[in-house]
């Protein structure tokens, strides 16, 4: 039997690679443990139905056809856009928006591919929605392949549970019954959308453009809003709340200042939180008496 010797020459090469792999193994370790950015960017899409491919389906299938008109034949209409991002040391979030595009000056493949392009140059931010896994990725992905784009990254596990992507109804309902987004922000009051929930799909049909688009706006913001306080619940980030719904209706003032929506309801309400947050004590609020009216 014929012994491995090993050098001296090699023994030091050894052990030359192991300090310096310990070393990488340390340093790795420390700058997991550095605060780094944390970025959300929140989305919500509004659509039309593509009712002429709707019909041809009927008609191929006959009575097997089914009935409702489905997401494959949900075109994206218009769709708005919110990126937070809470920076070590910082108590409220710098904010990017609410943008917002329609229909009424592109089509959905214009509309597709920049919202893409804005998801793709932030690779590491979560890309979050109420209710998006039911529907607004589905749609998204299928926008990809319609019209040759590419998927940005935080759409291409299919997995409902992606850390990529954050669906806030369903981390919140989890078994309980699915809610929609009004009916969340009724209960916890917060300013939502502007028209019922069902009219959106004719507000687009009719061309109602700006009607549609202060309803796409008021959902991120609700939405927005509905994040910061769940990141916050759940230790993710640590913010001043009242602080952070000043900074976002700022930017809403910002990005839409003729927006009734942002002026009208979302401000005066980001105002009152604040001024609440501020106060010590139990807060009481009049609450009208049902024979006011009466």
């Amino acid at each position: 039997m014929t012994d491995t010797i090993i050098a001296g020459s090699d023994l030091d090469r050894l052990a030359a690679n192991l300090e310096r792999e310990a070393r990488a193994s340390v340093a790795r370790s420390q700058s997991d443990h550095i605060e780094r950015p944390k970025s959300w960017i929140v989305i919500d899409l509004e659509f039309i139905y593509d009712r002429l491919s709707h019909d041809a389906y009927m008609t191929c299938e006959g009575k097997g056809a089914e009935q409702a008109i489905r997401w494959p034949f949900h075109k994206v209409a218009a769709t708005s856009w919110m990126k937070i991002s809470f920076m070590p040391g910082q108590t409220s979030p710098e904010i990017e928006g609410p943008f917002v595009r329609t229909a009424e000056a592109t089509d959905e493949k214009a509309i597709v591919s920049e919202l893409f392009g804005v998801l793709a140059a932030s690779p590491d931010a979560v890309v979050t929605t109420w209710g998006g896994e039911a529907r607004d990725f589905a749609v998204l992905r299928r926008c990809a392949t319609t019209h040759d784009l590419q998927l940005p990254s935080q759409l291409i596990d299919g997995s409902p549970n992606a850390r990529e992507r954050l669906d806030l109804c369903r981390v919140t309902c989890v078994q309980a019954p699915s809610v929609h987004l009004p009916e969340m922000a009724a209960a916890v009051s917060v300013p939502a959308k502007p028209s019922p929930s069902k009219t959106i799909g004719l507000l687009c049909e009719s061309g109602d453009w700006g009607a549609v688009a202060e309803q796409v706006r008021a959902d991120v913001l609700t939405t927005t809003i509905l994040t910061v306080r769940h990141l916050a619940a759940h230790g993710q980030v640590q913010c001043q709340r009242g602080d952070t719904i000043i900074a976002l209706a700022a930017s809403a003032v910002l990005a839409a200042p003729d927006s009734d929506f942002v002026r009208r309801t979302f401000v005066p309400w980001a105002r009152g939180q604040k001024a609440a947050s501020g106060l010590r004590g139990a807060v009481y609020r009049a609450v009208p008496s049902p024979m006011a009216e009466a």
